[in-house]
């Protein structure tokens, strides 16, 4: 019969805590990523200064 081993369990939970620790890291790097994007999109903007009516047009036809 399959007895219930504390090691176990715990080396078990402290795999899956450690698998949680990963993906949030890996979460909050993607958010980076899509923060630097929009950093990047807004200054571009403001660079290229504003856009053209036609291309608003063309956007709506979308």
């Amino acid at each position: 019969m399959f007895g219930i081993n504390g090691k176990i369990v715990r080396h078990h939970f402290m795999g899956v805590y450690g698998k949680v620790v990963q993906i949030r890291e890996l979460v909050e790097v993607i958010d980076q990523v899509f923060d630097s994007f929009h950093k990047v999109n807004n200054i571009s903007r403001t660079m290229l200064g504003p856009r053209k009516p036609s291309a608003k047009k063309l956007d709506r036809l979308r």
